[in-house]
């Protein structure tokens, strides 16, 4: 019996690493595919695939009138299809756009792949501990994911902390001024090939203070259980420290279809046909701790996580728009964490419901227009 499942955010770079497990996979039905500003793509991959359904809401129906696939617009009958024709849904996609699916799709029997950072944590804002008693929700960040697998083994109350792992990004040992780093710099990533986003993010370990966030979303833990170490080689994805003294680590190739192998494998361990780790070639294993203060970006995400009320869902909306304002060349890199930190002083109301939650989203992506505005007018 094939799994019938959609891909969100399928033309992306998580998204492409995805369909080429699921391409490998017999027991996998994929039934929608969802993309936005490549379309030609999309069209590519769901010919490839013979995909019955795409989704894009600024979809040119010209451009699909040779297809067999029937494109969708609307969103209100994305929902109905994925609540009707499929039992997964890999959410591939940053943003937020899909968090009202979400949302609706957490406590029903469809299984959740998820990789959005935003998802996570903006769901967080209502509800903590979001893996708790729930065996349908899987993390698909290599760190958590991690965290998730040595979990399962594991008496919750033997647990003393659990520590993520950084790669420290490209400019890890960055010497000259942070001004100076172009967009076309900070997405040469030493280890992992992303997208632009969270590639800009792990530049400057935004990235990684979203994932201590994450984490708490996830797990329960409190911020002070967890912990961020830098690990250069990105062979180590999370380690868990147990009570008595011992820890556990987790280890495998910079390679997310490994990942994306195991999440959909679980409980079983299905063979591996792309990377393995050759411990003769690992020469050392190098560690880092705490993460420098230069990153400052990092310790406001977590400073944003620790307040709650609201405030991830801010820093996340005020990051999105700084992070485009970065690639379009509008604003300095150094000039993310410094705008970021303005956002978070404004004051506002807890969020009581989803679309609270939201409208404190997208008022930080305002506030951070706001701030590109104002700093082109001096």
């Amino acid at each position: 019996m094939r799994m019938k499942v959609a891909v969100l955010g399928s033309t992306g770079y998580l998204g492409e690493q995805i369909l080429e497990v699921l391409a490998k996979r017999r027991d996998f039905e994929i039934v929608l595919l969802s993309g936005y500003s490549k379309e030609k793509k999309l069209i590519e991959q769901a010919q490839e695939f013979n995909v019955p359904y795409a989704f894009n809401p600024r979809g040119s129906k010209n451009l699909w009138a040779s297809s067999s696939t029937h494109l969708i617009t609307d969103y209100n009958l994305l929902e109905e299809l994925i609540l009707r024709e499929t039992e997964g849904v890999f959410f591939a996609a940053s943003g937020i756009e899909f968090l009202d699916l979400f949302w609706k799709l957490l406590d029903v029997s469809h299984i959740l792949w998820v990789a959005s950072k935003e998802i996570i944590i903006l769901t967080g804002e209502l509800e903590s501990y979001l893996l708790k008693e729930r065996e349908n929700l899987v993390p698909l960040d290599s760190e958590h994911n991690a965290l998730w697998q040595m979990l399962k083994g594991v008496d919750r109350e033997e647990v003393s902390r659990v520590y993520l792992t950084a790669s420290g990004g490209a400019f890890y040992e960055w010497k000259s001024r942070w001004d100076d780093i172009t967009p076309e710099m900070a997405l040469a990533h030493p280890n992992w090939k992303m997208g632009a986003k969270i590639t800009v993010d792990s530049a400057n370990l935004v990235n990684k203070g979203l994932e201590v966030i994450e984490a708490s979303c996830l797990f329960g833990f409190s911020f002070e259980e967890i912990e961020v170490v830098i690990q250069r080689e990105s062979f180590i994805h999370a380690l868990v420290e147990l009570k008595d003294g011992f820890s556990l680590a987790l280890l495998s190739p910079p390679d997310m279809r490994s990942v994306i192998i195991n999440a959909i494998s679980l409980p079983k361990r299905e063979s591996n046909p792309f990377q393995h780790l050759d411990f003769s070639q690992i020469k050392s294993l190098s560690f880092d701790y705490p993460v420098p203060e230069r990153f400052r970006g990092f310790y406001l995400a977590t400073e944003a996580g620790k307040k709650g009320k609201g405030y991830p869902a801010l820093f996340c909306g005020a990051d999105e728009a700084l992070v485009r304002a970065f690639l379009s060349r509008e604003i300095a890199f150094g000039e993310i964490s410094l705008l970021l930190e303005k956002v978070l002083e404004q004051e506002i109301d807890p969020p009581q419901s989803l679309e609270e939650v939201k409208n404190i989203y997208y008022r930080g992506y305002q506030l951070a227009k706001t701030l590109i505005r104002e700093k082109e007018s001096l």
